[in-house]
């Protein structure tokens, strides 16, 4: 067994002295004995009181968002941590690529494929998680502590674009001219019904018949006869000068709009709570909060490139074995958490003394695909008069689906940005990850250039430099969120198991794949948050089935 030495040298006197120093800075960074310039937290992380943790230990399995938060919350309560992580750096599925960084898939006959970031230094593209909306409130409260400045993020722009072939022959739309020529042609139409109803049909009176009325004018910006015939909203049909004054752009004719199937695409997906204004993004990239989350404990709390084995319930304990440094290593623990994605524990990881219940959990938990491409352009073109795109998604009826514009280095003077190229999940993201890394880039550049042409150009978008990720084929994390389903029975049970912990009580299972928002970092906090109470403050809570399940798909696109 690799255990620690009880202290008996001086050595190991002074590391625990180190480590018990660490903890209590650690201790007064979560509980909130800041600086007067930071901001106190909404709910204190780890508070101490009288079961602190004493030096018990706790092994967290995956330095991602949840096996961090665990981390600071049990360093900061007095534990012993050790968390172990499989790969070379902090984060999991939090991945901002720079200059020099390199991915690795894995694919279907064994190998494993790689790509190198050559972006310019400086430059850089998240193609993890992206954002953060500002009801993720965990993942603010975490930003503040660690004093990661946060800048906002625009999720949409009235001057972002839609573009299907089965409309305005082939060409783009702007998303103001959608969204507010569909209102006005709906308010049209149910204005009218309004007007020749009666109140024995719809139990108006006169006076709310006159209100509704002036409402739908007003919502739709309608004409006094209640009919839609356009509005400034959706753009003006010729610029403005001394001698042209306002005026609007023909409307888009409703057959359009019903052929362009604009709402199947994400087009609205800004009228989704978790895509509501206002949203932010770390300064300088999102591994930034991770990077300072791992860089705020005790050193030598987190090994990467330290793979997890093999996982034991062992009585009142957790034995872990793992790899490190090319040497099989076992130790045991008082407390495990593991924040391996499932599939990976499924197919990486044995497991002994577990439930079946568990271990059926484990084996038939679905997960999502998902992929992203970054593009690094020469020039910001869509900055310029011509677009006038500062930050948002166009949205495209073509399985990239999504090109995001850079909320950051607005007027960049060195002229250049990234953009993501795609963004996709489900059969779109199996299509598109399914495809040679190449053969990505050639298809994302054909579907970009039905919205911007410059795309066509390698010399303002160059193919050598883009970069693209398949999270399903991703090492240690093989795919991209739990894809619970409150329609299939069945996942009740298996998540009802695994948001419990197995054995006495010392092995839980962290991650927003066990929370209430799957695919995002506050579900991460989320759980951490779950498993911290659940050992620490002993908030043992009745072991019931769950009523329902999240809606994953729903909440990671937005859509039904």
């Amino acid at each position: 067994m690799d255990q620690p030495d009880p202290g008996t040298s001086r050595r190991a006197f002074l590391a625990a002295a180190g480590a018990a120093t660490s903890a209590a800075l650690l201790q007064q960074v979560m509980i909130g004995a800041l600086p007067a310039s930071a901001a106190p937290a909404a709910r204190p992380a780890a508070a101490p009181d009288d079961r602190a943790g004493t030096g018990r230990t706790v092994a967290i399995l995956g330095a991602g968002a949840a096996g961090l938060a665990a981390a600071l919350r049990f360093t900061g309560a007095g534990y012993r941590v050790t968390v172990l992580e499989a790969t070379g750096r902090v984060g999991g599925r939090t991945l901002t690529a720079r200059r020099g960084d390199r991915l690795a898939e894995e694919w279907a006959d064994g190998s494993v494929r790689h790509q190198t970031c050559g972006f310019d230094e400086g430059l850089y593209v998240n193609l993890g998680a992206g954002r953060i909306p500002y009801m993720h409130q965990r993942v603010i409260d975490l930003c503040r502590r660690l004093k990661v400045p946060l800048e906002p993020y625009i999720h949409t722009s009235t001057a972002n674009l839609y573009q299907t072939d089965k409309a305005w022959r082939g060409g783009p739309r702007h998303h103001r001219r959608i969204a507010n020529d569909t209102r006005g042609h709906l308010a049209a139409a149910l204005a009218a019904v309004v007007h020749q109803g009666t109140q024995a049909e719809d139990g108006l009176t006169s006076e709310q018949r006159t209100q509704y009325l002036s409402l739908l004018t007003q919502f739709g910006a309608l004409r006094a006869d209640r009919t839609y015939t356009g509005s400034t909203r959706s753009g003006l049909a010729r610029p403005l000068t001394v001698q042209q004054m306002e005026e609007p752009a023909d409307p888009l004719p409703l057959a359009d709009l019903l052929a362009s199937e604009f709402w199947k695409h994400g087009v609205q997906q800004d009228v989704n709570l978790y895509w509501h204004t206002t949203s932010f993004q770390p300064v300088g990239g999102m591994d930034t909060v991770w990077r300072r989350a791992a860089a705020a404990l005790p050193d030598g709390t987190v090994r990467t490139d330290a793979p997890v084995s093999d996982i034991r319930l062992d009585g009142d304990g957790v034995i872990v074995g793992w790899t490190e440094d090319g040497a099989g290593r076992t130790r045991r623990f008082d407390y495990c958490l593991s924040n391996i994605p499932i599939p990976v524990l499924r197919r990486k990881v044995t497991l002994h003394g577990f439930s079946e219940d568990f271990r059926s959990a484990v084996q038939d938990t679905p997960f999502a695909a998902a992929c992203k491409l970054g593009w690094q352009a020469d020039r910001r073109f869509w900055e310029g008069e011509r677009y006038q795109i500062f930050g948002g998604i166009s949205w495209i009826d073509h399985e990239i689906a999504q090109i995001w514009y850079p909320s950051n280095d607005y007027f960049s003077p060195a002229g250049k940005g990234t953009l993501v190229g795609t963004y996709n999940s489900y059969g779109s993201a199996r299509t598109f990850g399914d495809r040679p890394h190449e053969d990505r880039l050639g298809v994302a550049r054909a579907a970009a250039t039905k919205l911007h042409d410059e795309f066509a150009s390698d010399a303002v978008v160059p193919g050598a430099l883009g970069l693209s990720v398949a999270w399903h084929k991703v090492p240690y994390q093989l795919g991209a969120w739990a894809d619970w389903n409150p329609r299939i029975v069945e996942h009740k049970a298996l998540y009802s198991t695994l948001i419990y912990p197995q054995g006495q009580d010392t092995f839980m299972v962290i991650g927003d794949q066990v929370s209430a928002l799957p695919g995002w970092q506050e579900g991460a906090l989320m759980s951490a948050e779950w498993a911290f109470d659940w050992i620490h403050h002993g908030k043992r809570a009745v072991r019931l089935p769950v009523e329902h399940v999240p809606d994953a798909r729903s909440l990671t696109t937005g859509g039904g």
